[in-house]
């Protein structure tokens, strides 16, 4: 597993930028969102929806398309077109084009050989300082937003929620191994991840989105998205690791010294055949 250090931590004022392929994508994203957007305020924002994905990546099996998208973005399961929520075939062709862009940014990103989180392969999740944003603002507009700075979700907490939000729903895919050491691995990999649901309360000391306006982030959060990260990093290793979970056959006899069928990585004898 990763063993992140203080020093892994990226400097705020050096995290990288988007490519224009990586930009582009990401605005179709959001412009397919907001068309939704129109019609149900239900509709997530792409944070959100950027974190739900890479819980994707990282769970044992692969969910298929018709799982995860009523889940992600609702819609009327008795559309007789079979489009809902998408308002036309056009529509849920470019959102679906650009999910699939972004899925295979993400999951190279993942699959890269990462041990420092300033390498240009880093996974870089599509989040915005929201906070940042507001404060960026002139102080006339500022009282004119529709929510005060604090008011704001913090940096990187819409994307924590989507991540859950994916492993709550695919609860059995998610579930902990026999082994007590992996399991221990995950549950500490997820903490990392939920520490990013709780407001950021300590003395902000950076601005990401305007390092010239009112900082709006804490140097502990910016420290706990990095734990953050190499967390994905250990739940996707893990996920690759022991393949999707597989219930004993009953009608099979299983030798005691054949891979355990639930996906441990251990002998039968001493996993579930104990």
């Amino acid at each position: 597993m990763t063993d992140p250090t203080p020093n892994d931590t990226p400097d705020a004022d050096d995290l990288p930028a988007f490519d224009e392929a990586t930009v582009a994508v990401l605005e179709a994203l959001e412009d397919v969102l907001d068309e939704l957007r129109e019609h149900d305020d239900g509709i997530p924002q792409w944070e959100f929806c950027e974190g739900f994905l890479t819980a994707l990546l990282c769970t044992r099996r692969e969910i298929a398309q018709d799982e995860w998208l009523p889940v992600l973005l609702g819609g009327d399961a008795d559309d007789p077109r079979g489009l809902s929520p998408f308002a036309s075939e056009s529509q849920r062709t470019r959102f679906l084009m650009n999910w699939l862009a972004r899925q295979a940014q993400i999951r190279a990103a993942l699959q890269a050989p990462v041990d420092d989180l300033n390498d240009p392969r880093v996974l870089e999740p599509a989040t915005l300082d929201w906070r940042g944003m507001l404060n960026a603002l002139p102080p006339e507009e500022r009282q004119d937003a529709e929510a005060a700075p604090d008011q704001a979700p913090s940096y990187a907490q819409l994307w924590a929620l989507g991540f859950l939000a994916a492993v709550d729903t695919w609860d059995d895919d998610w579930a902990p191994p026999r082994d007590k050491e992996i399991a221990a691995d995950m549950a500490d990999a997820l903490d990392c991840i939920a520490v990013l649901v709780d407001d950021d309360r300590a003395p902000p000391s950076h601005n990401l989105f305007d390092d010239q306006a009112p900082p709006s982030v804490s140097e502990q959060r910016i420290n706990d998205m990095g734990e953050a990260l190499w967390a994905v990093y250990d739940l996707h290793a893990i996920a690759r690791a022991l393949g999707p979970r597989v219930a004993p056959a009953q009608s099979q006899k299983i030798a005691r010294n054949d891979p355990c069928p639930c996906g441990s990585g251990k002998k039968y004898k001493k996993c579930c055949g104990a």
